[in-house]
């Protein structure tokens, strides 16, 4: 509750629409939480952008996937906008991963591996000298030592023995659990409060109906789907981000913060997109990279290994993992720099382009036709020629930055202020016929001139870019084959498996409303969708459940002889593959799958779909997610005070608890559990054996329990899940102390 004097309280308190919160009083002004892009909702405020920041409990939101300190862009605009430092409040173990998040941004990092990114090392034509290149930006003849550091930019501010510290003559206290007091003088203390999101991404395909149902978005043979085209700093365009489209596939491209969101919102199915190029490590191009790591499944991050190694640098520091076990939320495929490698299908060729920190653009080829991005760079031929006198660029690193690849189909070409990007009177003067094959990104389009002939990538599904490209002759065999490898029972079949897969397997699209499974009927052929979405009808159900892309549909009528005990509906035009009963039961033949397709429909029955429901990051699984989880439990019960697990014990099962009260104790911190709580080791790593903490039955138990070695397979390839999951029980046991 707010104290008031003389009627007024002593600072307003308001939150950001982005996220964090405003405390502004008399010459104070001070923003807790800085999510990514805050500093848009700022600049449109009469005050502008607070030079004052500070840090929440974590520097980084599990729950949605990006970090909730970004203090990248506000140090920018305070120092090159106004000339002044920015100042940050934080703890004092919090220094060191802060300080290491800005140097690796700002600065670019400690080393690079160039050496071993070119197939001739430096004897590959257009070898760079990147850390000579990085030098050329530092240098400040303005500055103390001519050279630009780190604490030119920032003032740091550190929380006492007391959790206090006073800054502009007014004390702020730390409570705990992201909340706060401050004062000025005398008066009485004031709250004001952090509160970052709590609730988990709820995949496509799981809501109770809204949404996106009925309407998905269907891709390209070769395009390119803008997410947005604006910089950081433009308050009315989303930061530029992108999606290449190969053969119905995507890859997202720099992603901007809250794509998730962007693609539910034009109806694009994320599953769609399992690869991921990271061209570098400024906030508006990296800031959305782990959003898309914490989804459902398992993606592909494609970067150098500079690139990476920087990436890991700030976001293990964010999430406070350690690097290795950072590293094991997603495939890092290594890109070579200046040779040729495939992606979803397409042939892509990497360069580095010249910027302030390691960053690469790339041209794909697919079918004959080309697109190109420039990605961050600064094409100025002038300056280019200038930097190789200056001894800054080798003379074949000078032709390969000069060396653009105009002629392609299609261009993504950057815009901005030079030295650090390339001015756009350069690119209005290029020939008409190139300009009509190229869009400009990470410009504000009010800042394009009329007359210059230039257009801005249109944001949005529905303007998708599309290059003509004849349908390549193995795609429906691909196709089949992704669909089946992302089902994970048959994710482990030999090259036999997969032929015998692709010889029995048949292709069909439904149209919409075409209800292709009648309850009460018995089932011949068992389903799995290609492409959009199909609803299961059923009035038992929790909420509307629907089912889209690797999602499988009728193994229990076919395994078990019994008629389809609900009415499936495709509720947009979908692509489905099946296999008839009689194949599909030899194909089966002598594996497990029989066995565990019997235990999935026996948990679903017996009430582990609604005990999930209770759940908050369990109800927000996909179907296939879910079936996966319930095709390894198994049903158990406990009595009154027996022990789940005991410190120090080897990791055995995980237990989702249906009934009955169970008491976790981690140290000094301990929490009571009911139904609906998961119960396990939920630790950063992956290779963790041994429990450190204990878990007790307080009542009788009924459970359901999946092996620890099951449960490692699910979180290897569900990895947002697992991070989610351990974050959720350490909230528990904070706030049940607290």
């Amino acid at each position: 509750m707010q104290t008031e004097t003389e009627g007024k309280p002593h600072f307003g308190v308001s939150e950001l629409p982005r996220g964090g919160t405003l405390v502004e009083g008399e010459e104070f002004r001070l923003q807790i939480g800085s999510y990514p892009e805050t500093i848009k909702d700022t600049m449109k405020l009469e005050a502008g952008v607070p030079d004052l920041f500070l840090l929440p409990d974590d520097l980084f939101d599990t729950y949605r996937g990006i970090s909730n300190s970004d203090l990248e862009f506000p140090l920018y605009f305070n120092f090159y906008i106004r000339g002044q430092k920015c100042r940050f409040i934080c703890r004092k173990d919090q220094v060191r991963p802060i300080l290491r998040v800005l140097r690796e941004a700002i600065f670019g990092p400690f080393k690079v591996y160039t050496e071993r990114e070119y197939p001739d090392g430096p004897q590959s034509p257009g070898y760079p000298d990147l850390a000579k290149e990085m030098l050329f930006y530092k240098k400040d003849p303005k500055l103390p030592g001519g050279r630009l550091r780190l604490k030119h930019m920032i003032e740091l501010h550190v929380f006492d023995h007391k959790d206090q510290v006073e800054v502009d003559g007014v004390t702020i206290r730390r409570l705990g659990g992201n909340r706060y007091e401050v004062q000025r003088g005398d008066s009485p203390p004031q709250s004001c409060n952090f509160h970052p999101t709590r609730e988990a991404q709820v995949e496509v395909g799981t809501d109770d109906g809204g949404g996106t149902h009925g309407c998905f978005y269907a891709p390209p043979l070769f395009g390119v789907t803008t997410i947005g085209s604006g910089h950081g700093f433009d308050t009315e365009s989303k930061t530029s981000g992108f999606i290449i489209w190969v053969d119905g596939k995507g890859i997202l491209v720099d992603p901007p913060v809250n794509s998730t969101e962007w693609l539910r919102e034009n109806r694009i199915n994320p599953r769609l997109i399992e690869d991921l190029i990271l061209t570098h490590c400024h906030a508006d191009h990296d800031s959305g990279t782990l959003q898309k790591v914490l989804e459902e499944g398992r993606i592909r991050i494609h970067a150098t290994e500079t690139v990476m190694r920087s990436f890991v640098a700030k976001y293990s520091a964010l999430t406070q993992l350690k690097a290795s076990e950072f590293r094991t939320l997603f495939e890092f495929v290594p890109l070579t720099v200046g040779t040729r490698c495939t992606i979803a299908g397409a042939r892509f060729s990497f360069r580095y382009t010249l910027h302030p920190i390691p960053t690469v653009g790339f041209e794909v080829e697919f079918e004959g036709k080309s697109f190109y991005y420039s990605c961050d760079t600064l094409y100025e031929p002038e300056t280019i020629r200038s930097l190789h006198e200056q001894g800054i660029l080798s003379k074949s690193r000078m032709y390969d930055l000069l060396n653009v690849p105009w002629e392609s189909s299609l261009i993504f070409h950057e815009a901005g202020i030079p030295p650090i990007h390339t001015p756009l009177s350069l690119l209005a003067d290029l020939p008409l016929e190139i300009k009509k094959r190229m869009y400009l990104v990470h410009v504000s389009e009010s800042a394009i001139p009329e007359e210059s002939q230039l257009v801005i990538a249109p944001p949005g599904a529905d303007n998708t870019i599309e290059i003509p490209v004849p349908t390549p002759q193995k795609s429906l065999a691909s196709k089949i084959l992704d669909v089946i490898c992302h089902i994970d029972l048959f994710s482990e079949m030999n090259v036999r498996k997969a032929q015998e897969a692709l010889s029995i397997t048949h292709h069909k699209i439904l149209k919409e409303g075409e209800r292709f499974i009648e309850r009460g009927t018995y089932g011949d052929r068992f389903y799995m969708i290609l492409s959009g979405e199909v609803e299961v009808v059923h009035e038992d159900l929790p909420r509307r459940l629907f089912f889209t892309r690797y999602d499988y549909i009728g193994e229990t009528a076919l395994i078990l002889n019994q008629p389809r005990n609900a009415d499936i509906v495709a509720r947009t035009r979908t692509e489905v593959l099946y296999i008839e009963k009689e194949d599909f039961l030899r194909f089966i033949s002598g594996t497990p799958l029989p066995e565990l397709f019997k235990r999935l429909d026996k948990n679903r029955s017996g009430g582990a779909r609604k005990t999930f429901e209770k759940h908050r990051i369990l109800a927000a699984l996909s179907p296939l997610q879910k079936n996966q989880l319930m095709c390894w439990m198994v049903e158990d019960t406990l009595s009154r005070g027996a022990f789940l697990y005991r410190e120090r014990e080897p990791i055995s099962w995980y237990y989702l608890i249906d009934s009955g009260e169970v008491r976790v104790r981690n140290g000094d911190r301990e929490a009571t559990l009911g139904p609906g709580s998961f119960v396990g080791a939920f630790g950063t790593s992956l290779k963790s054996t041994h429990h450190h903490s204990e878990a007790q039955a307080l009542t009788d138990l009924h459970v359901f329990k999946v092996s620890a070695a099951d449960m490692k397979t699910f979180f290897a390839s569900n990895p947002g899940t697992r991070v989610r999951m351990g974050k959720s029980l350490k909230d528990t046991l904070r706030e049940t102390s607290d």
